[in-house]
Order: C-alpha cells, then sequence, then structure tokens
C-alpha cells in the first residue's frame, strides 16, 4: 500500500512539473498564478478523493466545505490582483494630470493656494446685492437730470421779442390802423433779466418801406403792417427782432378770457373807459390785488393819461407777465395749447418752441424786470408835434441791448 501511493505521489509530482514548464513558455505571470492555484485546488481534491473512498463516510462534508472555501479565495485573489493593477495605472494617470494642472496653472500666473469654503462664502455675502429698484430709481434721477440739463442749454440763449399793439377798436380790421404802443422785451435767462424797452409812438425815426422816410413810428404799421414796423424797430434801436405779436383790443380780451382771468397787483391809482368808450368804468388802486378779465386788464394795460408811454408800456408788460405766470401754474398747464393756438391765429404770433422754453425759462427764474426808455425832445417840425430821440442817449441804449450768446448781458 505504502509503495502504490509513493509511485502514484511520483506520477502527481512528474506531471505538475509538466504542467509548470507547460505554463512557463504559454502563460502571463497572472495566468500563472491562477494556474498554480488550480493545480493546488485539483491536488487537494484528488487527495480529500482519495481519504474519502479510503476513510469514514462522515469526512465528506468538511471536504465539500474545504472546496467550496478554495473556490472562493481563488476568486477573491483573482479580482483583487487584478483591481490592484487598475487602481496603481490609474493613481499614475491621476498623478501625470495633477502635475500638467499645476503646470499651468503656474503658467498663468495663478495661485494654487485653495480658499477654505467658508471664506469664499462669507466673501459672497458681504459683496453688496444692488437691487433692481434701486437701479431703476438711479436711471429715472440721471435721465431727469439731463433733461433739466438739456432744457436749460436749449433755452439759455436770449431773444428779442417785439409786442405791437394796434389801436384798431372792437369790430375794426387790423389793416390800415396804426400802432397805439411799441415794447421790445429781451429774455435773458442766466442773468435773470427781462429787459422791457418802450418807444414813444410819435419818434421820428426813418421808415423803411416808405424809401428810408423818416415820420412818426406808429405810421409804419398803417404803411407796411408788423414787416414794416419791425424793420423801422430794429434800424431805430440797432438790434435784431427774433419773434413779433400783434394785440388788437379784441384779441387781448379774447386771450385773457380764454385762460380764465388773471390775478394783477395795481401799481398805480386811477380810472379808465372801457373798450368801446365809455368813460371812468374801471378804476385801479395802487397795491391792490385783482383779478381781471379781458376787458378790465385791456383798460388796465392802455391807460396813459396820468403819466407817459414808458408806464404804459411797464403796465402792457405787467399783463404779459400775469398771463405767462397763470399759464406756468399746475392748473393752467392744460391750457397752454390753447393759449398758443389762438395767440398764433389772432394775434400773428411768430415765436419758434426754443424761444417759448426761453421765455418761460426766464419767468420761471422770477427775472428782475428792467424797464429802458427812449430820451426823446418833443417839438415840432412843419406843424406835426414829433418825438426826437436824443442821440446820445440812443448809443448807449443801444449798447445796453446787446447781449452775448451765452445770455449775459455784454455791457454789464
Amino acid at each position: 500500500m505504502d509503495e502504490f501511493q509513493s509511485g502514484r505521489s511520483r506520477l502527481e509530482r512528474k506531471r505538475q512539473e509538466e504542467e509548470q514548464a507547460r505554463r512557463t513558455s504559454t502563460h502571463t505571470p497572472i495566468e500563472h498564478r491562477a494556474e498554480d492555484e488550480r493545480m493546488r485546488i485539483d491536488a487537494s481534491q484528488r487527495q480529500n478523493h482519495r481519504y474519502v473512498e479510503d476513510g469514514p463516510a462522515l469526512t465528506s462534508r468538511s471536504v465539500q466545505q474545504n472546496h467550496r472555501g478554495s473556490q472562493k479565495r481563488t476568486r477573491t485573489g483573482i479580482g483583487g490582483r487584478l483591481f490592484t493593477v487598475v487602481r496603481r495605472s490609474a493613481n499614475q494617470v491621476g498623478t501625470i494630470m495633477a502635475e500638467r494642472t499645476r503646470s499651468n496653472r503656474r503658467k498663468n500666473g495663478r495661485s494654487e493656494e485653495k480658499v477654505p469654503r467658508e471664506t469664499r462664502q462669507d466673501g459672497l455675502k458681504k459683496q453688496p446685492v444692488e437691487k433692481k429698484k434701486r437701479r431703476f430709481k438711479t436711471k429715472i434721477f440721471g435721465l431727469l437730470l439731463v433733461l433739466v440739463i438739456g432744457f436749460i442749454l436749449f433755452a439759455s440763449q436770449p431773444f428779442t421779442f417785439l409786442l405791437i399793439g394796434s389801436d384798431a377798436r372792437p369790430g375794426e380790421a387790423l389793416r390800415g390802423s396804426r400802432s397805439d404802443s411799441l415794447s421790445v422785451m429781451q429774455f435773458v435767462p442766466l442773468s435773470r433779466t427781462i429787459q422791457l424797452t418802450s418807444i414813444p409812438r410819435d419818434t421820428y425815426t426813418p421808415i423803411s418801406c416808405e424809401d428810408g422816410k423818416k415820420d412818426k413810428i406808429t405810421h409804419a404799421f398803417a404803411f407796411g403792417g408788423e414787416a414794416c414796423t419791425q424793420n423801422a424797430v430794429s434800424e431805430l434801436l440797432d438790434v435784431d427782432i427774433d419773434s413779433k405779436i400783434v394785440i388788437s383790443f379784441d384779441s387781448f380780451i379774447g386771450l385773457v378770457d380764454q385762460i380764465g382771468g388773471i390775478d394783477l397787483v395795481s401799481t398805480g391809482t386811477f380810472s379808465e373807459q372801457d373798450a368801446t368808450g365809455k368813460a371812468n368804468q374801471y378804476a385801479f388802486q395802487k397795491g391792490k390785488e385783482y383779478h381781471m378779465d379781458g376787458a378790465m386788464a385791456l383798460a388796465y394795460s392802455r391807460h396813459r393819461k396820468t403819466d407817459n408811454d414808458g408806464a404804459r408800456a411797464n403796465r402792457q408788460s405787467e399783463v404779459i407777465q400775469a398771463v405767462a405766470t397763470h399759464l406756468l401754474k399746475p392748473t393752467g398747464w392744460t391750457k397752454i395749447s390753447s393759449a398758443h393756438a389762438y395767440m398764433k391765429e389772432e394775434m400773428s404770433l411768430d415765436i419758434s418752441y426754443r424761444q417759448m422754453a426761453t421765455a418761460g425759462l426766464a419767468l420761471a427764474l422770477m427775472s428782475e424786470r428792467e424797464h429802458l426808455e427812449i430820451d426823446v425832445v418833443s417839438d415840432r417840425l412843419n406843424g406835426i408835434f414829433y418825438d426826437f430821440p436824443d442821440e446820445k442817449a440812443l448809443t448807449q441804449l443801444r449798447e445796453k441791448l446787446q447781449t452775448t450768446f451765452y445770455g449775459v448781458l455784454a455791457n454789464d
């Protein structure tokens, strides 16, 4: 029995050596190890079977358990080795990629220091969050500021306005009538000044539409209407007239009534007739405020019996300023368009939007009103009464009416 077992052991060793040689020539190291494990298990199984055949039957269960454990250990050992190889390869690849990333960061000048998550969160919390509503308010404020600055620049250039008052009675046509009053208004917003120059109706001056013949300036309207009057005034004062308006009794009353009347404080004490010529229909007391309709405002502005043409021109400017002040109130804004259309249709108003803005800005700034007059000497020529201008005083007046582009009086 011992010889049989020893001979059998030699055969098994020889077969194992042959298998080992064959595996050495054809298999990889991993396969060698797997094959060695299988051969070891086969040898163990054969040994167990031998003992089972020769020994008691009670040992079969333990042999089977050893067989299952060997198979489990074999599978676990092969998979673990494969996993180890793959993991090492992945670690090598990760190391290479990390080295490349650090190199790129150094080239770009970026810091490799990591910012803690708490620090980043604190930085985000400290950054001010701009609300949409605040941005909207800022944009609106900026837009309004730009509009205000643009309006001031747009309306800052001064302009000269000619006011012609016709002596045509209610119901009479303007054609062939004379100018009952002449006033030149200069609006200078940047110096907050409104200069009013009154021209006596009997001023002796050349009339351009009459081939330069000298005559009373009031006759210029009868000879050539508003255009002839504008040229005569421009030559007399040596100033460019930018716009004009012609006011009759009817149109004056209609304008004041259309805007709902005006509020005005009287600068004199006197009584005046109405538009039809009926005497003492209106009485005014100095320092007293009146709410005037069209007829009352006309009576106030045309009075000159107790004073002179200069005082009457000043009252006319007061009425004009009262009309503008009424239109500039919030309650009068809705009437601006209709008032402008009325003056353009009924009063031959010739004024641009820029000039309207200039006049409105000058009035809104409560500009100081300065009243200027032409110094004249009253005398008769060929039996006709005239007002002869004083040439020296007229030269000084012409210089005073000169303004710069920016709206500052040139000779101040």
